[in-house]
């Protein structure tokens, strides 16, 4: 099956903000950070169900390099980023979204 990807306007500031934050600590990384996460992106649209649920109907793909998950949902042949979620934060945060 072929998935369309959708990525929320929520996960889309939360990648915009670690891509920022990880300019400032080092020139490149940001970029490097964006890619590994639309790399993932990639691998969850190749395969969404590879990854485990942990919130009710939640997936979370756990990136290799930086302590991130992206937490997404499959809605028929949508699969909908809802969050880039650093790891050490509270996830309920996340969940009033």
């Amino acid at each position: 099956m072929i998935y369309q990807i959708y990525i929320s306007e929520a996960a889309e500031f939360d990648i915009k903000e670690s891509y920022f934050w990880y300019e400032n600590q080092q020139p490149k990384l940001g970029e490097f950070f964006k890619i590994q996460v639309m790399q993932l992106v990639e691998t969850i649209k190749l395969n969404p169900l590879l990854f485990q649920i942990k919130y009710t109907i939640v997936r979370v793909a756990f990136l290799h390099k930086f302590p991130f998950g992206i937490h997404y949902v499959i809605k028929g042949e949508s699969i909908i980023i809802l969050a880039v979620f650093h790891t050490s934060l509270d996830p309920s945060k996340w969940l009033k979204r």
